[in-house]
């Protein structure tokens, strides 16, 4: 019997790992610093985001702020679309005469249905003949108390030996405060 040569696979030509380290560590180094590229562009970006997100908040809490001006108990008025009285915010239509919704009605409407149960009105059912506002009149009682000191700013108290507004150059309890308790 006669033996066949074994038939082996050749195996491409590899080059030893550590010269491949070596070639590998020598791209690198002759590679301009890329790193500290990368990271001056994600500090921009990051600097960027924090920035956005703090007007973000910063508008929020206006907004908050604003809305609780509106919030709260308003006197004899009822919801045209669950006949409920009004009890925290109350949105009125500025196309309409007389048309007053709670905050779930309204939250409704911006679902795309007009809730008119009570009947007591003849209003349309089209959501795009409505447009919708934050409203309070005379008998607005509100239930959110403004926190001292985030809604108006202190008016600066002016002392007597400051100088006078009026720009005499003299001070302000010998010029236009002169007679005026202190």
């Amino acid at each position: 019997s006669i033996d066949k040569p074994s038939r082996r696979r050749r195996l491409p030509h590899h080059p030893p790992p550590t010269r491949l380290l070596a070639t590998f560590v020598l791209r690198l180094t002759s590679m301009p610093d890329l790193t500290t590229a990368t990271d001056e562009a994600k500090a921009k970006r990051r600097m960027e985001i924090e920035a956005k997100l703090s007007d973000l908040r910063l508008q929020q809490a206006k907004e908050t702020e604003q809305k609780a001006a509106y919030f709260g108990e308003h006197a004899g008025i009822t919801c045209d679309g669950c006949g409920v009285a009004i009890i925290g915010y109350r949105y009125k239509c500025k196309d309409c005469s007389n048309h007053d919704v709670c905050e779930n009605c309204y939250d409704t409407h911006l679902s795309g249905r007009v809730n008119n149960s009570l009947g007591k009105q003849v209003i349309s059912n089209k959501v795009e003949d409505h447009r919708f506002a934050l409203h309070k009149d005379k008998g607005f009682t509100p239930l959110v108390k403004k926190a001292p000191g985030l809604t108006e700013a202190k008016s600066a108290r002016v002392k007597p030996n400051d100088p006078c507004s009026c720009g005499s150059n003299k001070k302000f309890k010998k010029c236009c405060g002169a007679g005026k308790a202190a």
